[in-house]
């Protein structure tokens, strides 16, 4: 995969750390070449494998993490309007369409103008290529590399000074790049996608394009996708649940006192204690008696409150909250197996390969969603924690172990001989 260079432009961006931004920053024009000149420069031999490498980098829409150093962009465009009301896809059109080398510089200018603009912009070379892939089409490919200078570096001079300091080294390493369109397999262009990648963790590099945006992640998906199963949970819980029942320990502390209280609806579902008091009241005075004790029954606020401000509900939102806010989580114990399940499904239904990582103790855990409940469980025994897997055989990695040459005793004699060890409780995942 070699890329015919059309057009290239070369800047320098200087950047001396100054408070004054207007000043700090700046930027110097210092070559565009096209064919003939880049073919016969010394840039040729530092960029023709960088563009190589960068069209070969593979990325998903969805990356597989948060901060995946390749993703794919997509031109921001609202309902009913072309791609060309977007100024970001209108540029580099513009620099894939220039007729010559003097149209190109200017576009080229224009762009870098754009990422002076972005919050941390550091020194370094910032160069804008056009290339075909003569091979597979017609029309080409443009590249936005951005290349930070080394710091510190030395080379041999002479016999006397023995080294000198050379000013601006470009470091090929870590180089941030933009390849448009995107080419997801050899052959297949998208005209509304751009590739762009960047080692570093500063996400600054894929800020300046403004009218670009980026997918979730798979992990940031996964997340949505739990706090919505999470959400529905609780409004069904609240609601009364598919039973018409809602059996929160808090509720069900809230009804048990209302019928010590009234005795006589004990054993009565919530329609049948309304239309006791209902009936025990006159006509006038029924119907408020009748909602009073559906309220204490169901511990809804009183009249006027907040709908949803149940101390119950609130209180229960916000260790789901704190759960989902935190790094390191232990086992909450609030679903059941088949709520879990349940989840699960609905989640591995859309993706089928997520995996499934967690620690007991120092142990870890890795395997897929769908793996629980079906060859992976987890259980409680004797007050501890309990990691069960399945499976037909096993397979050993690097270096030889005793137990390889284990013959297994039948899980009801583990379970007798983890019942008779003293150990210590308490344990998280």
């Amino acid at each position: 995969m070699k890329f015919a260079i059309q057009y290239l432009s070369f800047f320098v961006i200087q950047n001396d750390g100054s408070s004054d931004q207007e000043h700090a920053r700046r930027y110097k024009h210092y070559q565009t070449l096209d064919h003939a000149g880049y073919e016969g420069s010394e840039i040729k031999s530092f960029l023709d494998a960088e563009f190589t490498r960068i069209a070969k980098r593979k990325a998903d829409v969805h990356a597989e993490s948060e901060n995946a150093p390749t993703k794919i962009g997509r031109f921001v465009v609202e309902p009913g309007h072309d791609p060309d009301s977007n100024p970001n896809y209108n540029l580099f059109q513009r620099l894939r369409t220039a007729a010559d080398k003097q149209q190109f510089q200017y576009a080229a200018d224009d762009m870098v103008r754009i990422y002076m603009n972005t919050s941390a912009v550091r020194g370094g070379a910032f160069i804008v290529a056009l290339g075909k892939l003569n091979e597979l089409f017609d029309d080409p490919f443009v590249f936005v590399l951005k290349c930070d200078f080394e710091s510190k570096i030395a080379r041999v001079s002479d016999e006397r000074s023995l080294i000198s300091r050379v000013e601006m080294a470009i470091s090929a390493r870590n180089i941030k790049s933009i390849q448009y369109p995107h080419m997801p397999e050899e052959g297949m262009l998208e005209p509304f996608e751009l590739k762009i990648h960047q080692a570093s963790h500063a996400r600054y590099f894929e800020d300046f394009l403004k009218y670009v945006s980026y997918e979730k992640s798979k992990p940031e998906i996964v997340t949505d996708q739990v706090l919505s199963l999470v959400q529905q949970y609780i409004e069904t819980k609240w609601q009364g649940g598919k039973e018409g029942e809602n059996n929160d320990p808090a509720f069900l502390a809230a009804a048990a006192a209302y019928e010590s209280a009234n005795p006589e609806t004990s054993g009565e579902s919530l329609e049948e204690a309304g239309a006791h008091a209902e009936a025990e009241a006159g006509e006038a005075e029924g119907e408020a008696e009748r909602d009073e004790g559906l309220r204490k029954l169901t511990g809804e606020p009183e009249s006027g409150a907040e709908p949803y401000g149940h101390p119950g509900r609130i209180l229960e939102e916000s260790q789901y909250e704190a759960w989902a806010a935190s790094d390191k989580r232990k086992l909450q114990e609030k679903w059941t197996h088949e709520d879990v399940m349940e989840a699960t499904s609905r989640i591995v239904e859309l993706q089928p390969e997520l995996e499934l990582r967690f620690k007991l103790d120092g142990i870890s855990v890795k395997a897929r969603m769908a793996d629980y409940g079906n060859s992976l469980h987890i259980a409680r025994f004797n007050g501890r924690y309990v990691v069960l897997l399945e499976g037909d055989a096993f397979q050993f990695e690097k270096g030889l172990s005793p137990v390889e040459l284990l013959y297994p005793d039948e899980l009801k004699d583990v379970l007798e001989r983890i019942g008779k060890t003293d150990r210590g409780a308490s344990y998280e995942v």
